[in-house]
């Protein structure tokens, strides 16, 4: 079995959950404004509004799950508060063990994955997650972080690639970096030149806030690439933790009507596109994104530089938007990125071929057998349940195979220990 990399990706060290985009999709619960106001938003979805209840508990209980059921586009589901199996047709399963043809999935029971409370704080290397003695607590400053757990959702390039980045000054504020994104209306062309039949279309997210300074108010910038001097501006609300905006880059109107005409979607700091996974509604797209350009200036090998970001660059990189001569563009069909399912629970992977590492295990390309990680070296995530009131912390132990030639494997074996609800 092959593994593939999702498309829908985030950080998976510690140090850049907290100062990268994995944060950023938690950062409405901070406040996300100057106004300081809190949303009670945990990312793409919040729960309808609810804050899960923060625990005094401890992981006071220990729990070994053992997946069995291997065969191809099976999934296996376990309750950590009864330490057994579940059925996956119910809405009691807190962890999902989903496998696919090719590769494994991990499932929190929350967002697009299942309609329970559940969460993902992670993933975290095991060194720094073995110091935690709650889910709820940082173990250094005690405090709260039960905001910051994400639910599974549907992203592409937004995700892959984000228009911002967040807290560059410990002020939980948001900063756009004016990338310029390719949205094309048919993903399965290649077609890069706009038409009246196939539109094509680049855009920019150039602010976050309104007049008052309030959060969730993107302002969208935006041009159809065969009228490439005809710049249109609109700062949509996109504030409502339980509502999506969706918007259509042809008339510049927006609507909560998901069966509406759009391209893309808006909540709070996140995006989508009528594509793929995200397509919903009578009008079912096939739209897919490109990052085409990051303005110069913004990064210094993949590091945001900070001074760039204070200062408001919305006029100076409007050139970018529409020098569309210098774009980089799509070089076939399948370099369109469509938004798809993903979780914090599957990272991309790293590495070069035949070794990978997927976070959980590494892949072995000359033997074709995956191998957990050993503890040093191992990571693994905090999981909310579906209930919301308890928490477990996983780690993935064993991955067993019936003999080193072997390239199907028997089971794998994940470690939980258990914060019961209160």
């Amino acid at each position: 079995m092959t593994p593939i990399s999702p498309i829908n990706t985030k950080p998976t060290k510690l140090a850049l959950f907290f100062s990268s985009s994995i944060l950023a999709l938690s950062m409405t619960g901070c406040g996300g404004g100057s106004d300081g106001s809190s949303s009670g938003n945990t990312g793409n979805g919040d729960n309808g509004g609810t804050t899960p209840p923060v625990s005094s508990a401890s992981f006071s209980e220990t729990a070994t799950w053992q997946v069995t059921n291997l065969a191809p586009n099976t999934a296996t589901c376990y309750d950590f508060d009864a330490k057994a199996e579940s059925s996956c047709a119910e809405e009691k399963w807190d962890i999902k063990f989903d496998n696919q043809a090719r590769s494994v999935k991990l499932w929190s029971n929350s967002g697009d994955s299942g309609a329970g409370l559940g969460g993902v704080f992670g993933l975290i290397d095991w060194s720094d997650l073995s110091r935690y003695s709650n889910a709820t607590q940082d173990p250094d400053t005690s405090r709260d972080i039960t905001m910051h757990y994400n639910e599974d959702r549907s992203g592409g390039i937004f995700d892959a690639q984000p228009w911002f980045e967040y807290n560059l000054k410990d002020n939980h504020q948001l900063y756009p970096n004016n990338r310029v994104y390719l949205v094309t209306t048919d993903n399965s062309s290649a077609m890069t030149d706009s038409s009246v039949q196939q539109p094509i279309y680049a855009m920019q997210i150039t602010n976050y806030y309104n007049n008052a300074g309030t959060s969730g108010y993107p302002t969208l910038r935006w041009i159809d690439t065969a009228l490439p001097n005809k710049v249109q501006t609109k700062t949509i609300d996109a504030s409502n933790n339980d509502n999506w905006v969706y918007f259509d880059l042809t008339t510049g109107q927006s609507s909560t009507d998901k069966n509406s005409t759009w391209q893309i979607g808006f909540k709070r700091n996140s995006v989508i596109l009528n594509g793929g996974d995200s397509a919903i509604g009578t009008n079912k797209g096939k739209v897919g994104g490109f990052l085409s350009k990051t303005p110069i200036g913004y990064y210094d090998k993949g590091e945001p530089i900070v001074s760039k970001f204070m200062t408001d660059g919305s006029a100076a990189t409007l050139t970018d938007l529409t020098n569309t001569a210098v774009y980089d563009k799509p070089i076939s069909a399948r370099s369109w990125v469509i938004d798809s399912k993903g979780s914090d629970l599957n990272p991309a992977y790293t590495g070069n071929f035949p070794n990978l590492d997927f976070g959980w295990y590494t892949y072995n390309g000359m033997t074709h057998q995956l191998n957990a990680k050993a503890v040093d070296s191992a990571q693994g995530a905090l999981i909310r349940s579906a209930e919301g009131n308890s928490y477990a912390r996983v780690r993935l132990d064993k991955i067993n195979y019936p003999d080193s030639s072997a390239t199907t494997a028997t089971s794998w074996e994940f470690k939980i220990d258990i914060q019961p609800a209160p």
